[in-house]
């Protein structure tokens, strides 16, 4: 990523809320399903990424046809205390990109370099960016889904970013 666009995205995501009372809960959350997950599949997190912020998770990978484990991981997800909202994105195993991973180890700098980095979470799925967290505005969230969307390699942006009221 170039240095301006580094700097561009990090100052977008200083504009992102800072942690809550509900960061705790959303951490547990999380690690509940991971580990609940990874007891029935032992490899789950290596096709499966599981994004938690507050009360949503995101649930997304590049998945073989017959993958049951997503189907179970949703409902993990959803019997778990403290989620409310279970969104995916999922495409064909076939789509899953080498360079999926130094993107979004690339990203995710950018992102840790902002204060508020703890406000979201992000994989990439095929080309694509799966953001997950909350924003001060709609403005922000629109400016942070284009500047990730013009970082060199993502080929579009789905976003689970939530508005904060």
């Amino acid at each position: 990523m170039t240095r301006p666009l580094a700097v561009t995205l990090a100052l977008l995501l200083a504009g992102c809320a800072g942690q809550s009372d509900s960061s705790t809960s959303s951490t547990r959350a999380c690690q509940s399903i991971r580990s609940a997950v990874l007891a029935r599949d032992a490899k789950a997190l290596t096709v499966l990424d599981i994004l938690c912020k507050g009360d949503l998770v995101v649930i997304a990978g590049a998945l073989p046809p017959d993958y049951t484990l997503a189907v179970a991981a949703v409902h993990i997800a959803r019997n778990t205390p403290g989620v409310s909202h279970v969104e995916t994105f999922f495409v064909p195993r076939s789509e899953r990109e080498a360079s999926d991973s130094a993107l979004a180890t690339q990203l995710r700098r950018a992102v840790a370099r902002s204060e508020d980095a703890e406000a979201m979470d992000l994989t990439v799925v095929a080309g694509t960016v799966v953001l997950v967290g909350v924003v001060e505005g709609q403005a922000k969230a629109d400016d942070l889904v284009a500047s990730v969307g013009a970082v060199p390699g993502v080929r579009r942006v789905k976003s689970f970013l939530q508005v904060k009221p």
